[in-house]
């Protein structure tokens, strides 16, 4: 059988580090690297590739995943198969490696109700928007937080209001009569009753979420579930989730026990317990958790976004509890098919080395400047300048440039250059730096392909 041959079309700085690139995977096929005279590959367009493109080339084509045009110009001049090539030269190895099938998230499992906690202090016209932008960040559910002492004459009103647009709405209330008037109003889900306040839970219209009494344990849940049963409530169980450093693992255990002796019973976990009362970044937490959740099938999750470093956690747990349910329903590990939880850090260092970068450099005609990122070294360069330095600051003073506008472009890539360094990031000329669910699209919790 005849050996594949593959023709990459480049420009002439991607060249040689194409070129070196390619050896690695010689295994696979025959290929031939051309380099049109353009400096950068990704900025040509596919009519010009097909006016610059050698007439004499056997195989099959593949141009740069960012050239823009239509390919039909360079396979009617060539007569050849042409297809593009990953945006990012350095993840080629990936292009021609086992083929993936495209990844879709179904419906999940677990539920998110996210709370707003001081709903009485706010207006209706505030509610809505807070349950809003929880609802686009993956929310299921709108929780309506009720404050001890504190009056709350519109509870009512904003239920319907919810309701009416289409939320799913639970009430979050140590006071019968608030749970009462939310039930009369269109809420759905009720939280909390123990044994002093369950006489309200059959007349609730629907299900109730049952908690221990306050130092008695998870037996006086299961005494108070069970009466409730007999009167035929819905219940949702929910052991408590303590804080870390004041019995996290034990509340753990208890989530164990439950799932152990009622597989099928509704379990509900407080994961604001856990983000909220701790001053630590809450990604990894948040999937951690989620993790747990995805383990221990909860079928309810509830938090918040009250502690400033718990901002933007309904989007993290939605994303995490994709990612983690996906990966227990298959037994693989929660790695490598969904990188929007690494925030801070990137799935895959990519990027020239420091030789390359200086080859490069040597073959730059213009005053143009490029910046890299590699090896411990921001990298700027044209061909009068080549400037290696850990820091951003103080290169610009050294460059020549005069003009306010071109300096203050580059003063923005170098600092994000030195972003890019500090937290050991890809560093992308002209591109934004990912910061993984952040700058995911905004369909993220609909399901994704890859």
């Amino acid at each position: 059988m005849k050996r594949r041959r593959i023709n990459f079309v480049t420009g002439q700085l991607a060249s040689a580090a194409l070129t070196e690139l390619l050896r690695t995977l010689s295994s696979k096929f025959d290929y031939t690297v051309t380099a049109l005279p353009a400096h950068v590959a990704a900025l040509m367009k596919t009519e010009y590739i097909a006016r610059k493109l050698p007439t004499d080339l056997e195989g099959e084509i593949i141009i740069p995943g960012g050239c823009k045009g239509a390919l039909e110009p360079i396979a009617k001049i060539s007569g050849l198969k042409v297809t593009r090539g990953p945006v990012e030269m350095m993840d080629l190895p990936g292009h021609f490696g086992e083929k993936i099938k495209p990844l879709e998230y179904g419906d999940q499992r677990m539920k998110i109700l996210a709370e707003i906690v001081d709903a009485p202090t706010l207006t209706i016209k505030q509610i809505v928007k807070r349950a809003e932008e929880y609802a686009k960040d993956g929310a299921d559910w709108i929780d309506i937080g009720c404050l001890n002492q504190t009056p709350f004459p519109h509870l009512a009103q904003a239920v319907k209001e919810l309701r009416r647009l289409g939320f799913k709405v639970s009430i979050d209330s140590a006071n019968p009569d608030e749970l009462l008037a939310g039930s009369r109003a269109g809420a759905r889900m009720f939280l909390s009753v123990n044994s002093s306040t369950m006489h309200a839970a059959p007349r609730l219209k629907g299900k109730v979420v049952v908690i221990p009494d306050f130092g008695k344990g998870i037996s006086s849940m299961y005494r108070t579930a069970g009466k409730l049963i007999e009167q035929g409530v819905e219940v949702v169980l929910d052991p408590i989730l303590n804080p870390l450093a004041m019995g996290a693992a034990r509340s753990i255990g208890k989530y164990v026990e439950v799932r152990r002796k009622f597989p099928e019973a509704l379990v509900m976990m407080g994961v604001g317990n856990l983000v909220e009362l701790a001053e630590v970044d809450n990604v990894g937490i948040n999937a951690m958790i989620a993790g747990l959740c995805a383990e221990l099938r909860i079928d309810y999750a509830l938090t918040t976004e009250v502690a400033s470093w718990n901002r933007g956690a309904v989007a993290q747990l939605a994303t995490a509890r994709q990612v983690m349910e996906y990966a227990v329903e298959r037994g693989t590990l929660p790695k490598g098919y969904d990188p929007r939880l690494l925030v801070m850090r990137d799935q895959k260092r990519r990027g020239l080395s420091a030789r390359q970068i200086s080859g490069i450099q040597k073959m730059v005609k213009d005053r143009n400047f490029r910046i890299f990122v590699a090896e411990g070294k921001i990298h700027i360069f044209n061909k009068d300048v080549y400037i290696k330095s850990d820091k951003a600051e103080g290169i610009i003073g050294n460059l020549g440039v005069e003009d306010a506008d071109h300096a203050f472009y580059l003063g923005m890539e170098l600092q994000k250059a030195q972003t890019a360094l500090e937290l050991d990031k890809n560093y992308s000329q002209d591109q934004p730096l990912a910061w993984g669910y952040i700058t995911a699209s905004r369909g993220r919790h609909k399901g994704r392909k890859r």
